[in-house]
């Protein structure tokens, strides 16, 4: 009974296999709900935990969710210490708001527009602490679409990726916040932490200049034994 496919905006999930049974994913930058809303399609069982922490967004999210069982949402951001931080607001990119301030050059280089920026204070959680307070001993996945911020987040969720099955993260090739991390770093932070590469995807605009990546992580230990029968196989990127 379970949808076959997921969006196509998240295929590359699809590597990892739909579930029925119940089970904890985190959508950190949930903005106003869409990534929620396609797994909760996809997986009816799943308990998702939603933070977005622009108000505005906020608010579309929980209409959005709110008919849908087992969905909290997190008016925060997640990062490496609790307590506030500064979001800056992009008039013209509202799904590209960061705790990070845009770097108007890389902008300006890949044709993109950022509009009036306008700061709010918003809340900022740990992973692993939320986690503790709402009794989370395993999460299937961690989606984290942060705008440059990922780093934060993985810090402050030092003890949950223990307990992480799953890893799917966006991040930039060409980083277009200033202090941002690279896909490196956030590659190497992960495989630090005992996940390896799965599956990965990146998109240009047209000229074939790489500008940022998914990337789809898996704790050591869950893959099959490799196939002998097998010699290679190649994935395309990019």
């Amino acid at each position: 009974g379970l949808p076959p496919k997921l969006h196509s905006d998240w295929s590359l999930l699809e590597t990892i296999g739909r579930r029925a049974d119940p089970h904890v994913v985190f959508d950190v930058g949930a903005h106003v709900g869409w990534f929620t809303m396609c797994w909760k399609h996809w997986c009816p069982a799943a308990v998702v935990h939603a933070f977005e922490p622009t108000p505005e967004s906020f608010g579309r999210l929980e209409q959005n969710v709110s008919s849908l069982p087992n969905v909290t949402c997190i008016a925060a951001a997640a990062g490496a210490t609790a307590g506030e931080a500064t979001l800056n607001q992009l008039a013209d990119s509202r799904v590209s708001n960061s705790l990070l301030e845009p770097d108007q050059g890389a902008w300006q280089a890949i044709h993109y527009q950022t509009g009036a920026v306008q700061t709010v204070t918003v809340p900022v959680v740990r992973l692993d602490e939320h986690a503790r307070a709402h009794g989370v001993e395993r999460l299937h996945l961690l989606k984290i679409d942060v705008q440059g911020f990922e780093l934060g987040v993985l810090e402050g969720a030092r003890d949950l990726l223990t307990r992480t099955d799953h890893v799917f993260v966006e991040s930039a090739i060409r980083p277009l916040y200033k202090g941002a991390a690279r896909f490196d770093q956030v590659f190497d932070f992960l495989v630090e932490q005992g996940f390896h590469l799965m599956a990965m995807q990146a998109w240009h605009r047209g000229n074939r200049v790489l500008i940022e990546t998914d990337m789809l992580f898996r704790r050591n230990g869950l893959e099959p034994a490799v196939d002998d029968s097998i010699v290679r196989i190649y994935d395309r990127t990019g």
